[in-house]
């Protein structure tokens, strides 16, 4: 099976590669995830990198991801979220122990787009790690907890203009969006990381794998999406 990838994913096909600090800066690296599984699936490369080059990383997980599997008669919502939160600590010792995690716990499906606490305390926490940059989810992305996402991020960008501000997409490789076009797109070279993202990517295996395999709705990323994440260079849009 061949992917049909999004008109933004042409251009950035075309897109110049740019190293860790051209990214990020000098100093630490704040990334927001709606889900678990974002994080590693968006920006795993460059969340290894920043922690492998002695920069200090925090990532938020806004949304507790409690609902991708919502007929399951096995694994209630509770449990999934439980589930994923060991998912994505595992899947951040993978890419590097030491990212640091933080949880906002918003319901999946439900995170406001309005959260001035939650951006003051970010916010916070980007000025106590030294952070010269910010990523987080795109929105252009077809997810409402992922416009939410993006919305938090400008929120913590008004409150320190000074990080540079990128967004990863994940829906939006592959579907139309009617979002505004970035001024500018980058790419980052997966390859010297790529088997710690897989690695990381393996460890979210409610999302992955069929190990929740009693609802035929559930979400379960195929093997062909998996493998582009992996293969593919990560996408960065500026603002």
């Amino acid at each position: 099976m061949t992917l049909q990838l999004s008109p933004m994913m042409d251009r950035a096909a075309k897109a110049s590669f740019a190293d860790l600090d051209t990214i990020i800066g000098t100093g630490g690296l704040v990334a927001l995830a709606p889900h678990p599984d974002d994080e590693s699936l968006g920006c795993g490369a460059l969340l290894r990198a920043a922690a492998s080059a002695g920069r200090r990383v925090a990532v938020v997980v806004v949304s507790d991801g409690r609902r991708s599997h919502p007929a399951s008669y096995s694994v209630s919502p509770d449990a999934l979220a439980r589930i994923r939160a060991l998912e994505i600590r595992a899947a951040l010792v993978t890419l590097h122990p030491n990212i640091f995690l933080i949880e906002l716990g918003y319901c999946d499906g439900e995170v406001p787009f309005s959260l001035p606490n939650a951006s003051c305390a970010i916010a916070d926490l980007a000025k106590g790690i030294g952070a010269t940059a910010l990523v987080a989810s795109w929105d252009g992305d077809p997810h409402c907890d992922h416009a939410a996402t993006a919305a938090l991020a400008r929120r913590v960008h008004r409150l320190l203009p000074e990080l540079r501000l990128w967004s990863y997409p994940i829906w939006g490789r592959f579907a139309p969006t009617a979002a505004k076009a970035p001024a500018r797109i980058v790419r980052f070279d997966t390859t010297p990381n790529r088997a710690a993202k897989a690695a990381a990517i393996a460890c979210h295996r409610s999302q992955m794998t069929d190990l929740i395999d009693d609802d035929p709705a559930g979400f379960t990323m195929t093997t062909e999406m998996q493998t582009h994440f992996i293969n593919h260079p990560e996408v960065f849009l500026a603002g």
